[in-house]
């Protein structure tokens, strides 16, 4: 598995296009060949995403029980395994309830719109035979993976 980024901020760079393939992933974290996020991304980290970014954590190891990246998504949808996201626009003035600090339920279809070469976040978590709670999320572009710019782990040289 070559596809590793000089960035050590992902685990991964590539397409996780089956369950397979992120199996490869977490079995290439448990033998060391890539790393595993122990903490939360920073702001500027964040900022870094792209597509192709694939990230990977332990729940105990990290603390990290919620995945934030900042992005706003859709609600999930399931496809396999998987729960895959779209990425939405930008919530314009950031209209939020002030007493409860969250923004209001009530949304409208323009809130709901997906943003212009957005990234799709696909994720999945299981649990080891220790009883670890592992994590994976990726991000990629469709375009990207059509025009195999991004790889899965299965065909990664």
């Amino acid at each position: 598995m070559s596809n590793t980024t000089p960035d050590t901020q992902t685990t991964y760079h590539g397409y996780i296009e089956t369950t397979d393939d992120a199996l490869l992933v977490f079995e290439a974290c448990r033998l060391g060949m890539l790393q595993r996020r122990t903490r939360r991304l920073c702001d500027s980290e964040r900022r870094q995403i792209k597509s192709g970014s694939v990230f990977v954590w332990d729940e105990g190891e990290s603390g990290i029980r919620r995945w934030t990246d900042g992005k706003r998504w859709s609600p999930s949808r399931v496809s396999g395994c998987f729960l895959v996201y779209t990425e939405l626009e930008p919530k314009a003035g950031g209209e939020r309830n002030t007493k409860a600090g969250t923004t209001s339920p009530a949304l409208q279809a323009s809130d709901q719109a997906p943003r212009s070469g957005g990234l799709i976040k696909k994720a999945l978590s299981l649990f080891t035979t220790h009883n670890s709670k592992l994590h994976l999320v990726c991000y990629y572009r469709k375009e990207d993976v059509e025009k195999n710019a991004v790889l899965a782990p299965s065909r990664d040289p």
